[in-house]
């Protein structure tokens, strides 16, 4: 199972040629056996340079636009068994956070059960539509374009529907028939992970969270998904979607959408649209990307826009109209388990009112990542 000064702009212009995202470990480390389970160490370690014009990006002008670096590490413990006597297999993962300044200890905690009814999954652990899109972010290379690390935020998101994230949740996929699968879960309270009780937020603000930071509950995701190939062209085509109760207004919110994604010739082609409203606020997604492989070096160019929208704001609270965001991406393996990767994207925020500061609404960003599977 599987995102300036003088010298960043020079940089920036060289790593665009060499960028990156972490392929799958070839050789994750093994722990011998606990107990009844087989345990495997698994995670990445990755060092990125990133600048342009962030600020404006995010319509926030308390960020910094120069220069800066960062580090994005995480541990992944997986625990895994089989029961002889009915085949069910069993596990579990725990992905721990390993930067020096989180304050999250883990990202993802979560309990399986897989056999051949499907699976279930128990716990800290994303839903079918985030889980299931496919747009034009599937095909990136770099950090992941549209969908990758730093310059993926803008003023609004271009990628996928809103959805339940890393939210407590349980979670069911069918067994795969004639290239089809389907997935739905239930999370409770979207924003509430691990052992947080808090109560739920009502329209008017009630609870220990209020609408401000869980903007709504009662998440029901779906997902049905087609893989395939026909006569040398592989197929990857989703249809999402969701409803909730909005701790915004009176109204429910929801979200659909669908994507499609090829591979023809060496070249991989995907595109995707959506609609979502929540609260009162709504927008029509469209994205869509190429990507190519050289060699040794992944090319390709992502991009995705808001093609209508009502009452649509940035996080600092900023009205936009149609904001838009292009990305090109490049990647290389160096050695083993080492790859280079960066993206050079340019963004139209098309704010539709005042900005605070000296804030523009559109301009330029890059990254660069240096990044070790293990």
């Amino acid at each position: 199972m599987t995102k300036l000064r003088a010298l960043l702009g020079t940089t920036a212009l060289v790593g665009a040629g060499l960028l990156v995202a972490l392929p799958a470990p070839s050789h994750a480390a093994t722990v011998s056996p606990g107990g009844a389970l087989d345990l495997t160490l698994t995670g990445f370690a990755r060092f990125r340079a990133h600048g342009g014009d962030l600020d404006n990006a995010r319509l926030d002008r308390t960020i910094g636009g120069g220069l800066d670096f960062s580090n994005d590490t995480e541990v992944h413990v997986l625990a895994r068994g089989r029961h002889d006597a009915t085949g069910i297999e069993y596990g579990g993962t725990v992905e721990f956070e390993a930067d020096t300044n989180s304050t999250l200890n883990t990202d993802e905690t979560w309990l399986f059960i897989r056999s051949g009814f499907g699976e279930f999954r128990f716990g800290d652990e994303d839903g079918p539509v985030d889980n299931s899109w496919v747009g034009g972010n599937v095909v990136a290379a770099g950090t992941g374009g549209i969908d990758g690390s730093i310059i993926d935020t803008i003023a609004t998101g271009v990628v996928k529907p809103f959805n339940s994230g890393d939210s407590t949740k349980i979670r069911y996929y069918t067994p795969t028939f004639g290239g089809f699968s389907a997935g739905v879960s239930y999370t409770p309270q979207v924003g509430s992970d691990g052992q947080d009780l808090a109560t739920k937020a009502s329209n008017t603000g009630g609870g220990t969270i209020g609408p401000s930071s869980r903007p709504f509950d009662d998440s029901v995701e779906g997902a049905l998904v087609y893989n395939g190939a026909f006569g040398g062209v592989s197929i990857l085509a989703s249809v999402v979607g969701g409803i909730c109760d909005s701790n915004l207004t009176e109204d429910d919110c929801q979200n659909v959408g669908g994507g499609a994604s090829i591979g023809l010739w060496g070249f991989k082609l995907a595109a995707g649209y959506f609609t979502q409203k929540l609260g009162d606020t709504e927008k029509d997604v469209v994205n869509a990307g190429i990507g190519a492989g050289l060699g040794p070096v992944n090319l390709s160019v992502t991009y995705g826009a808001v093609i209508d929208s009502e009452n649509l704001t940035s996080a600092s609270g900023v009205a936009v109209d149609e904001p838009q965001n292009l990305v090109f991406s490049a990647d290389v393996g160096l050695m083993p388990g080492l790859v280079l990767a960066g993206d050079v994207g340019w963004f139209d925020n098309d704010a539709s009112g005042n900005l605070p500061g000296s804030l523009n609404d559109d301009g330029y960003q890059a990254v660069m990542r240096l990044g070790l599977a293990f």
